[in-house]
């Protein structure tokens, strides 16, 4: 069923924000467990262009990762001057207080209600440092902390609030710090030094092979520097390839992805594969077969025209428009068939536009504006 509607989801692109849908971003995904779902998953997230690093794993920042569907994160923390402090092995390309992470992702769930959020922490700090990074910023209450039931569906942890889950490969908490999970007693791991698409394997790595979550390393490190290789990551992200792997993976571990782990997000069909794991390619057919959407004129210059055959404003409608970077510039609700844009204040240049109903993404296009 899976690949029945890959190619449907190969139409999105990377850059939407989920915010106003149920459970990251799907109603379906709310009756899931947290084990049975799929994350896209950024490696070295810290690491991105944006902020100021040489020698990256990403482009964007944290804050555009996660508006463009990433939902876990990995992070490596460094003791640097009694500061717990994120860089990627040699502090001199590039260092950020973890608290300005931290105050990405805070922000990012204050603003998204019925979103989940994952930490995987490589972690060279202690918990209690951790735990005071996590204070600064008021993340504490948002923490989850499994006990000795089976993992909650999405909708338990959106109704309780503990909407932000934290892996760790130390293990030095203490007895009241059961939100710091150790993350080889829960999950277990492919290999994640790989220096060509060609050497990807299933085999496992770290963790125990009878854990519930499975990280899927998916990402080619340059042998010499220790960070992503882009050009690889345009082959490693790209489908049938990257669906191939899961697939491939999936059967031959019987363990289900939940982490698919990749560099340069942006590149890619990282979402589409998530989408597809997840087993919501349906809800996009269905919606996409029945409602019609016309759009002009493209290119435009101070208005865009929005026609949507068979309008039912109880779905909910909204717009969104992205520029390339992935940044939300405009968006409303839409409340009747035909709505005008007035994208005066927009600068030149080519933009995302995503229309979608509560239910489900419709609709994805370019849109140039010219002045």
């Amino acid at each position: 069923m899976r690949r029945s509607f890959l190619t449907v989801l190969l139409l999105l692109p990377l850059f939407t924000n989920l915010s106003f849908a149920q459970c990251n971003g799907y109603e379906p995904l709310c009756e899931k467990k947290y084990d049975e779902v799929a994350y896209l998953t950024t490696h070295n997230a810290y690491n991105n262009t944006e902020m100021g690093f040489d020698f990256t794993n990403h482009h964007y920042s944290i804050t555009q990762q996660l508006n463009a569907g990433v939902r876990a994160l990995m992070i490596d923390v460094y003791d640097l001057d009694g500061v717990p402090t994120v860089y990627h092995g040699l502090s001199l390309f590039g260092t950020q207080p973890l608290t300005a992470n931290l105050t990405e992702i805070k922000n990012f769930l204050d603003t998204n209600p019925n979103e989940v959020v994952t930490i995987i922490f490589e972690c060279y700090v202690t918990a209690n440092q951790i735990e005071g990074a996590l204070t600064t910023v008021d993340l504490m209450p948002y923490l989850f902390e499994k006990g000795s039931d089976d993992w909650p569906t999405l909708q338990q942890m959106i109704d309780d609030e503990n909407r932000l889950v934290i892996f760790t490969d130390s293990e030095d908490a203490s007895a009241d710090q059961g939100w710091f999970h150790h993350v080889w007693t829960h999950a277990v791991e492919t290999p994640f030094t790989y220096y060509n698409v060609d050497e990807f394997d299933c085999e496992f790595n770290r963790g125990d092979p009878d854990n519930d979550l499975f990280i899927l390393n998916h990402f080619v490190t340059d042998e010499s520097l220790g960070i992503g290789v882009e050009s690889q990551a345009e082959i490693a992200n790209a489908n049938p390839f990257f669906i191939d792997r899961c697939d491939e993976c999936e059967t031959i571990t019987g363990k289900f992805p939940n982490f698919p782990t990749i560099d340069f997000y942006s590149i890619g069909d990282g979402l589409a594969v998530v989408n597809a794991l997840n087993d919501l390619g349906d809800l996009g057919l269905e919606t996409n077969a029945t409602i019609d959407l016309k759009v002009w004129p493209n290119p435009a210059n101070n208005q865009i025209n929005l026609f949507l055959d068979k309008f039912d404003a109880s779905l909910n409608w909204k717009y969104e428009l992205y520029d390339l970077r992935g940044t939300l510039v405009l968006s409303d609700h839409i409340d009747q068939a035909q709505t005008v844009i007035n994208t005066d204040q927009l600068k030149k240049g080519i933009y995302t536009l995503s229309i979608s109903s509560a239910q489900s993404h419709l609709n994805h296009q370019k849109l140039c504006i010219q002045k």
